[in-house]
């Protein structure tokens, strides 16, 4: 299953519900309707990985970005995450993320609200490159570890993007 994630805007946060696999083809309609909102006022993000069957780095550097994301004053938003699994909670793990927000280990029950399903995919090679580079220095800013891990990728991607005369920042 290739996965998507259903939002809403509740109680002063973002809820999004992943289903099926957390990566960079839907984390770029998830941060574009983050980041929306997040300019609108909303300071808390809770992320339902109850129905997620795995998560790519693009996914966790883009849910580390929400929590970064700068807007008027120097106030953090709040980005929990609620339901992990074995599986996302072992992928979370092993690149930091438990240290960067918080991970609630008791079963949270979904808002009773209507979800709206973002679309998937990608409107652009730019697009998706950005969005890509970015999640992976959100990962190596927050977490020295992931340097290591993700330094060549990112290196191949500023690469990429000038072979392809694209900026990334």
């Amino acid at each position: 299953m290739a996965g998507y994630v259903e939002v809403a805007k509740v109680s002063g946060a973002v809820y999004a519900k992943v289903v099926g696999l957390g990566n960079f083809n839907n984390a770029g309609p998830l941060r574009e309707y983050v980041e929306t909102a997040l300019n609108n006022g909303i300071r808390g993000v809770v992320i339902d990985l109850g129905q997620c069957t795995g998560l790519d780095s693009t996914f966790m550097g883009t849910l580390i970005g929400f929590r970064d994301y700068e807007v008027s004053g120097d106030q953090k938003q709040c980005v929990t995450i609620v339901n992990a699994t074995p599986i996302t909670l072992r992928a979370m793990t092993s690149l930091g993320l438990p240290k960067m927000c918080h991970v609630k280990s008791d079963h949270v029950d979904p808002p009773a609200t209507n979800l709206e399903r973002l679309r998937e995919g990608w409107q652009d090679r730019r697009g998706r490159t950005k969005l890509v580079y970015e999640a992976h220095k959100h990962l190596v800013k927050n977490d020295k570890e992931n340097e290591a891990r993700f330094a060549p990728f990112l290196a191949a991607l500023v690469k990429e993007a000038r072979e392809h005369q694209q900026d990334l920042c």
